[in-house]
């Protein structure tokens, strides 16, 4: 079995984070919350507002294309013959696409704080295929007495291999020490502990139809097998939700008492909208795409959230992305002439009348050129359109036959 596939087939073993926490299966693998509630990242995904979150940030930027980009004097020009372009905007490997790839990427930095992948190929030939890693696979990151990093990475035989700095692409959230990102769902465990107990508590506040637990007296004392017949009785007739609504006739004189237990008592709804938008925080996306919140964005408070959500949410991950990309990926002679970066661009598209406005004053403006502007919107140039001129100058020309293209006569 050859090292690639000893990388990816241990992708498939365990997908707890035990091996993580200190302490791992002598403490049931996953850290406990002050609810009582074991937290790890497969945990919080089953919270509604963590999984709404992740999802919309990796699907955000998983659709935001990464170019290489080419620096030839003053000029920067997609650098699509280069070998990483085809790699990082398409097919990063060969099973999964760039949609897919860097989706796992914001997955695994949202819920882990790392993300790692094996760079396949020789020492001093071009990278291959990026190798993505389980988040089980890596067990440690070590700094040398050189400062370069070694990576302990699990196999599926269950050995470990020691991989260098120069074999693996690392791309860290926040960190501490500069060599492993922190854990997101271990620092904000406390407030997904409260959403999944609070889930928790409503079902088995639901799963009976005799809620909250009815207390019936009887003026006699009745023996064992009344009792079972009595309590046999009202649970097939009133018990279960479907039957929750329906009329009860007692007789015999008993008495029956419903305890009283509001959620509105208990702040319940007050708690859960609390902690759904510390989560959204946490994330730092905007409580309206996870469809969250009790107020419902304006036309304009929503387009500044979308623009909010773009500055602060996804911008940085984006330029921590191309910077490692740079880091990782590149030789030192390759810095020199290429980096990569994250089209956010299309994160603020607005609609079809304000788009074309913009068009038309970044082509009247000489910012653009027609056939620029054209390729935003995925149509072909036509003969003359990368000439960069103003709406004036052109009728000035369509006026005076005899203007040439340099403006002169």
């Amino acid at each position: 079995m050859g090292i690639v596939s000893r990388i990816q087939a241990s992708a498939k073993g365990p997908t707890d984070d035990s091996w993580y926490y200190p302490g791992g299966s002598f403490y049931g693998g996953s850290l406990l919350s002050a609810s009582g509630m074991p937290i790890d990242a497969e945990s919080a995904m089953r919270l509604i507002t963590v999984n709404n979150c992740v999802r919309v940030r990796a699907a955000t930027i998983a659709q935001l294309p990464c170019h290489v980009m080419e620096i030839d004097g003053k000029m920067r020009n997609k650098a699509e013959n280069f070998y990483l372009y085809e790699k990082l905007h398409n097919q990063p490997n060969s099973w999964m696409t760039a949609f897919e790839f860097w989706g796992m990427v914001e997955a695994h930095i949202c819920l882990r704080g790392n993300f790692y992948a094996y760079k396949l190929g020789l020492p001093g030939r071009p990278i291959q295929e990026l190798i993505p890693l389980g988040p089980n696979a890596v067990q440690t990151v070590t700094q040398n007495s050189d400062y370069s990093l070694t990576y302990k990475v699990r196999l599926r035989n269950g050995e470990t291999k020691d991989y260098p700095q120069e074999k693996i692409m690392h791309i860290r959230g926040l960190t501490s020490d500069g060599i492993i990102g922190r854990n997101p769902i271990e620092d904000d465990r406390e407030k997904i502990g409260i959403g999944l107990a609070g889930d928790r508590f409503i079902g088995q506040y639901f799963s009976k139809g005799l809620h909250p637990s009815a207390v019936i007296k009887h003026p006699q004392s009745l023996s064992a097998q009344a009792h079972s017949n009595l309590k046999q009785l009202l649970q097939e007739k009133y018990a279960r939700l479907a039957n929750a609504q329906d009329f009860m006739l007692i007789d015999e004189g008993m008495d029956i008492q419903f305890p009283q237990i509001k959620l509105v008592d208990a702040q319940y709804l007050e708690l859960m909208k609390m902690t759904e938008a510390q989560i959204c925080g946490m994330f730092r996306v905007p409580q309206m795409l996870v469809q969250a919140g009790d107020k419902a964005p304006t036309y304009a408070s929503s387009e500044q959230f979308m623009l909010a959500y773009s500055i602060y949410g996804v911008t940085p991950d984006c330029r921590n992305y191309e910077q490692a990309i740079w880091r990782d990926l590149l030789t030192p002679e390759e810095r020199k002439k290429f980096y990569a970066k994250f089209n956010v661009d299309a994160l603020l598209r607005g609609d079809f009348k304000t788009r074309m406005e913009g068009f038309q004053i970044a082509v009247n403006t000489e910012i653009m050129n027609p056939n620029e502007a054209r390729e935003l919107i995925e149509l072909n140039p036509y003969v003359g359109g990368d000439r960069y001129s103003t709406r004036t100058s052109t009728v000035k020309q369509e006026n005076n036959p005899q203007t040439k293209d340099d403006g002169t006569q």
